[in-house]
């Protein structure tokens, strides 16, 4: 019985994949590391129906599952330098003043291996399922010249839960930086806006579902960062009128009449 074989693709770099990827070649010092990243694409590029180092390897040629794994994890880069350098060519070509859409995407994913995965809450899934969760911010922006929207990806940031920030050991195992704790979704949103500021995106209001619209200290980062927003929230979420609110802040609490402090409310017991 012969032994089938994966037709390789090409090892000629695709020309729109080299120009693209020019302006980041400073960002990885050994040629080594940058022919990988290519590779790495490329695969990505592909038809394949699961897409790994292993299953790219098996389909590109020049390279293999060693020196892509090596790209990903020991080579040394900087992921934010070229994220940034990613977002500023982006903003350069798209509308001003878009919005910044936040959410969040399941990973669905069995095992312990992969970082971050546990027993979660998947919006992607509508349930509770083993997976990983990352929160993304997008830029959404109307196009004059289309009746379709730009729409691209700024960043993102993996959600890290509770019981894996606690494993040092679990952390150390796959490398998790020891600047990376644990912080609910909304946190981690709040901190891409922050991230996305930083990088000059001129969007001009924030939107998301009731997933983080139902969090009130959410909705105060955001008023903190004096930036507007449209979220939704739950039909149980309780609102009040500006005029209330400012009237319920004018009422200080005053004790009654008859009232004894709580230490001595209680009857005590005989001796």
């Amino acid at each position: 019985m012969k032994t089938p074989v994966v037709p390789k693709a090409s090892p000629d770099t695709l020309p729109e994949l080299a120009t693209s990827l020019e302006p980041f070649a400073s960002l990885f010092r050994r040629s080594t590391s940058r022919e990988s990243v290519e590779r790495y694409l490329t695969g990505l590029l592909t038809d394949l129906e699961r897409k790994n180092c292993d299953t790219i390897a098996a389909a590109m040629a020049g390279t293999s599952t060693e020196r892509l794994q090596h790209v990903l994890t020991d080579a040394t880069w900087e992921p934010q330098a070229l994220d940034q350098q990613r977002v500023t060519a982006l903003v350069a070509q798209s509308p001003p003043h878009g919005l910044l859409l936040l959410d969040d995407t399941g990973l669905p994913k069995q095992g312990r291996s992969s970082v971050g995965v546990a027993r979660q809450y998947s919006g992607t899934l509508g349930k509770v399922a083993h997976c990983q969760v990352v929160v993304s911010a997008h830029d959404v922006a109307d196009e004059p010249t289309s009746s379709a929207p730009v729409h691209w990806p700024l960043t993102a940031r993996l959600s890290l839960p509770e019981a894996w920030a606690v494993d040092s050991a679990r952390r150390a195992k796959v490398r998790v930086p020891t600047d990376v704790t644990f912080q609910t979704k909304p946190e981690l949103a709040l901190a891409l806006v922050d991230q996305v500021r930083t990088w000059g995106v001129p969007f001009a209001t924030v939107v998301t579902d009731a997933g983080y619209g139902d969090n009130p200290t959410f909705l105060k980062g955001l008023d903190n960062r004096q930036v507007a927003y449209v979220v939704g929230v739950s039909s149980t979420f309780g609102v009040r009128l500006p005029d209330e609110v400012h009237a319920a802040a004018l009422l200080r609490p005053t004790a009654s009449a008859g009232a004894r402090p709580a230490a001595e409310a209680a009857p005590r017991p005989a001796l």
